[in-house]
């Protein structure tokens, strides 16, 4: 994705964002959590999971695709 304009893409999922250059169509899906390592996802879908997946590496409970026990 080219630096400069960048707008963001409203998801679905908590703790998930889309960032997309402006005048391209493609989207790199976010993570706006301080420690999750790998920025872009290309799907919402991942970054949700990744979201989840820290979540429960600190003890808590993922609140976006996986569930609890």
């Amino acid at each position: 994705m080219a630096s400069g304009n960048i707008r963001s893409v409203a998801s679905k999922y908590r703790y998930v964002q889309g960032l997309s250059a402006i005048g391209s169509d493609e989207i790199k899906w976010v993570v706006h959590m301080k420690g999750v390592g790998r920025s872009g996802f290309d799907t919402e879908r991942e970054a949700a999971l990744a979201a989840d997946k820290y979540l429960i590496s600190k003890g808590r409970k993922p609140v976006n695709i996986l569930k609890a026990k």
